[in-house]
Formats: C-alpha cells, sequence, structure tokens
C-alpha cells in the first residue's frame, strides 16, 4: 500500500525528462544543421568557383579556335557575298549576250536573205550575160574538119566561092556576104585534126540557111579527101550545157529516133507521135531506160559527130533552133 502510494505521490520525473530532452532536443542538432548548411554553401560555392574556372578554362582554351572558326565564317559569308554578286553580274551579262546573239541572228538572217537575193541577181545576169553572147554570136558558123591553109590568105573569099560547091542549096539565092572569118586559136601540138574556122555572117538568115542546107544534105560534105562539118557558134557555157546531151543522143539516134536541140541546152525528140523535152541528159537517160524501142545492131554515128573537141569552145553540137 505504501508502495502505492508513493507512486502516486511521486512527480512523473518521466515527463518532465521528456520535456526536457525535448526542449534540449534541438540545442544539440543545431551545430551539425550549421555545419551542413555550412557545408552546402561551401560546396555551392565550390561548384560555381569550379564552374568558373572551368568556363573560363574553356575559353581560354577554345578562344582561338573559336576565333578561327568566326574569321572563316565571316571570311565565308564575304566569299558567298561575292560569289552571289558574281552570279548576278553573269546573269545580267548572260541577258545582255542574249539580246546581242538575238539581235545578231535577226541581223543574219536579213544577211542571208539579203545574200540569196544578191546570189539570184547575179544568177540572172549571169544567165542574161552568156545569152547575150549567144546572141553576139548568132550570126557565126563554125565550120570543122577543113585542112590547114586550105582556106589561104582570104578566107572569107575561099568560103564565098565554095560553100554553094558544099551546099548545093546555096546556089542561085545571092551571094552570101562573110564579114570576117578565122581559125580558132589554139595549139595543135596535142592533136593533129586541123583547128575550127569560124566565119561571120552579114546576116542571120544566111546561117540558117548554111546549117539547113548542110544539115538536109543527102551526102556528106567533102573538100578534097576531108569530110566538113557545119556547127552553130555558141558562148563556152551553153556548148558545155548541149555537149552534156551527146551520150543520150547518140542513144536516142540508136534507137531509130531523131533528138534535137533546141536554144539553149533542151533536148527534144519525138517518140509515138508525142513531143518531149529534157532540160538535163540525167532526165533523158530515165526516159531512154523506159522506152521499149530496142537499139538497132549498128550503133549510128553519122548525126552525131564525136571526134571534136574545140579548145576555144569545147562542145560542137547540131541544132534547129538558135
Amino acid at each position: 500500500m505504501s508502495e502505492s502510494k508513493s507512486a502516486k505521490n511521486k512527480p512523473p520525473q518521466d515527463e518532465t525528462t521528456t520535456k526536457k530532452k525535448c526542449k534540449d532536443g534541438p540545442n544539440e542538432d543545431s551545430p551539425n544543421t550549421a555545419i551542413l548548411m555550412a557545408l552546402q554553401e561551401q560546396e555551392e560555392r565550390f561548384a560555381k568557383k569550379v564552374k568558373l574556372a572551368v568556363r573560363e578554362v574553356m575559353e581560354e582554351v577554345l578562344s582561338g579556335e573559336i576565333q578561327t572558326l568566326k574569321n572563316m565564317i565571316e571570311s565565308s559569308n564575304s566569299a558567298v557575298n561575292e560569289l552571289r554578286q558574281d552570279i548576278t553580274r553573269q546573269t545580267e551579262l548572260g541577258k545582255s549576250l542574249q539580246g546581242r546573239m538575238d539581235s545578231m541572228n535577226a541581223n543574219m538572217r536579213a544577211v542571208k536573205q539579203e545574200v540569196n537575193t544578191h546570189q539570184q541577181e547575179i544568177t540572172d545576169l549571169h544567165d542574161k550575160l552568156v545569152e547575150m553572147e549567144d546572141r553576139s554570136r548568132r550570126c557565126n558558123v563554125r565550120l570543122v574538119g577543113l585542112p590547114e591553109s586550105a582556106e589561104g590568105e582570104n578566107a572569107v573569099q575561099f568560103l564565098q566561092e565554095h560553100l554553094p560547091k558544099w551546099i548545093p542549096s546555096l546556089q542561085g539565092d545571092g551571094k552570101i556576104e562573110i564579114q570576117r572569118a578565122h581559125r580558132i586559136y589554139g595549139s595543135r601540138e596535142k592533136t593533129n585534126r586541123p583547128r575550127t574556122l569560124i566565119f561571120r555572117l552579114l546576116r542571120y538568115q544566111d546561117r540558117e540557111r548554111i546549117l539547113n542546107g548542110a544539115r538536109a544534105s543527102r551526102s556528106e560534105i567533102i573538100h578534097g579527101a576531108s569530110k566538113l562539118l557545119f556547127f552553130p557558134d555558141f558562148s563556152n557555157e551553153t556548148a558545155l550545157k548541149r555537149r552534156s546531151f551527146d551520150s543520150v543522143r547518140r542513144q536516142f539516134s540508136d534507137r531509130a529516133l531523131r533528138p534535137f536541140l533546141i536554144y539553149p541546152a533542151i533536148l527534144k525528140v519525138k517518140v509515138n507521135g508525142a513531143l518531149h523535152h529534157f532540160k538535163n541528159a540525167e532526165d533523158a537517160g530515165k526516159f531512154l531506160l523506159a522506152l521499149n524501142h530496142p537499139p538497132l545492131g549498128t550503133p549510128s554515128t553519122s548525126s552525131l559527130p564525136s571526134v571534136f573537141a574545140d579548145q576555144e569552145n569545147p562542145s560542137i553540137v547540131t541544132s534547129d533552133s538558135s
């Protein structure tokens, strides 16, 4: 009982002690907290210093590289700007050159058209010149086969005396007046054939009488032992064009056809009652191949002589018209 009373009267030490401990507890932990806080602050300051130091070191280490990169970037930017300016200038220059090219092309087209016009004019003038030369020769006759020096010193008188003998159709139609006569100029070293004698008549009608009479003669015209042939006189260009028909004319003659050349160089032939005209030997050759007329057994060479090659006028062919 006494113990229980004493226990009841005894003050509660545990609660007081607990309170003291609660009061004294913070006092005992405060130094540690301060230390921790100080350590944290010091750690933060250290970290800042480390970061600053690292930054300074990095900046110090990389400052040169960064500056180099900056310089390179600036140089690249400058080069790009210059390149851009160059491209702009080149573009403007290209546009300018394109304009000039267009202008040059237009000028070239105009010049080409003008040249074509001039070429056509030159061709027309050349054709007129050839025609004028042919007209100036329209009263000329070419005598082939007369031996050298047979005419003597006076060729005009010789021809006036012998033409009616060679061509009987000239007899009784009055005297043929000849203005002049001469041999063509050239060397005889390459051939022994006599040079062609050209004589000019006063009247064109006499020239036609001579050519038609020689063509209509049934027998060969002979002087001494030489065969004589009479031909019209043309310019070299016309004569060359006419001579291009020689081969095809012989082929027509071999087929019993009678081809004729009309001025300036057009071949006329009558086949099966129809007249055909050819401006070049190629067309005449194609037409000849299409014919069903077989060639005769013996080629005809009398109508188209092939033994002449005059130096002054390389083509000697007959004609029914001038």
